[in-house]
């Protein structure tokens, strides 16, 4: 679980340092839409990630299958 948590907090310092340099990050932070941003970017990465994880899971699957024919 603590992978998990390091991860996030990698992220979100990586995006905050991205963002501090865009002006329209300046906008969003002080509306407190930047949050909501980061948040569904998150979102996604973890979204894509877990289907990544479960082709390779599924790869790994046919590929035994295929080696026991």
């Amino acid at each position: 679980m603590s992978i998990i948590a390091n991860l996030f907090l990698s992220i979100s310092v990586v995006f905050n340092d991205i963002l501090l340099q865009i002006p329209m990050a300046d906008t969003f932070r002080s509306e407190g839409k930047i949050y909501v941003v980061i948040g569904i970017i998150l979102i996604l990465l973890i979204g894509f990630f877990l289907y990544l994880w479960r082709v390779d899971k599924k790869l790994d699957k046919l590929e035994d299958e295929i080696k026991n024919k």
